[in-house]
């Protein structure tokens, strides 16, 4: 069963040496290096590895709080737990321990904001169990200030176990399937060239194929209120549909569309006169 303290002050100065004690503490860590600091919550994630800014903004924090309560959590795994986790390299073991916590706060503890820093030394007797110590600040992130029940400390211990089995199942899925040896295909058959099967020839359409592409406008559904309600829409489709393909005789689909455009301009006696005269035949002039 995973552990997880939970302790809390009200002194505003001693949460800046909290921070420094849990990112400078001597355990595996030597020539004055210190753990990387992690934000929970927007405002704290922005000031990332920015010792001095967080131990500001935890103190800023308690201001105009008459009992400012600081919040710090121990969360550990157990033995079984930390020997899985030492199948997997430091990198990936923080960054699961990362994971859980920001889900762990997000999900049982919403709101809340403040840093952690992960530890993966050993003590005395006993080998390296990783663990994570956090530090809330003493306003959630709407800066109402943190009131945090026993019952709702019990969710983070819970919600601490699921989420840290969980990213440990995903890393070790992956590691197992990068693991497996990759094992050659066979070749496909190479077919001969007398193998060759040519190449089927599609069927002839049984339905009548549209006149020109402007009846597919025309039967359009973008298009069905244009044509309804212009009538020159109508006018100029109509002359698609006189035997020939406009697409094979471009320059004849145009002369039409344009003289009957043209003749609809016209006074009507001198339209009919015109169609009179597009009726008659001279010998050697070509009828268009």
């Amino acid at each position: 069963m995973f552990f997880v303290e939970a302790r809390y002050h009200r002194d505003p100065s001693r949460a800046g040496a909290q921070v420094r004690y849990i990112a400078h503490r001597e355990e595996g860590l030597t020539d004055g290096q210190r753990r990387e600091l992690y934000g929970i919550g927007e405002r704290y994630r922005a000031m990332r590895g920015d010792e001095p800014a967080i131990r500001k903004a935890l103190r800023e924090d308690a201001r105009g709080l008459q009992n400012p309560v600081y919040f710090r959590f121990i969360l550990t795994v157990d033995n079984p737990a930390a020997e899985r986790f030492h199948t997997l390299d430091s990198h990936l073991c923080e960054r699961v321990l990362r994971d859980a916590v920001e889900k762990t706060f997000r999900g049982a503890a919403r709101g809340a904001q403040g840093v952690f820093a992960v530890h993966q030394h050993g003590g005395q007797g006993r080998p390296a169990h990783p663990h994570v110590h956090a530090l809330l600040s003493p306003r959630f992130e709407n800066r109402m200030a943190v009131h945090l029940s026993p019952l709702r400390i019990q969710r983070i211990r819970e919600r601490w176990e699921k989420e840290v089995l969980t990213g440990l199942q995903r890393h070790e899925r992956r590691l197992e399937r990068a693991r497996q040896p990759l094992t050659p295909g066979p070749f496909p058959p190479r077919r001969e060239r007398a193998d060759e099967r040519p190449y089927a020839l599609l069927p002839f359409r049984k339905t009548l194929r549209r006149d020109g592409q402007l009846e597919l406008f025309a039967a359009a559904r973008r298009s069905l209120p244009i044509a309804q309600g212009n009538p020159w829409v109508a006018t100029w489709l109509r002359f698609g549909r006189r035997g020939f393909r406009p697409e094979q005789e471009p320059e004849r689909a145009a002369r039409r569309a344009v003289f009957r455009l043209a003749s609809r301009a016209m006074p009507m006696r001198m339209c009919e006169v015109l169609w009179l005269l597009r009726g008659l035949r001279r010998p050697g002039v070509r009828e268009r």
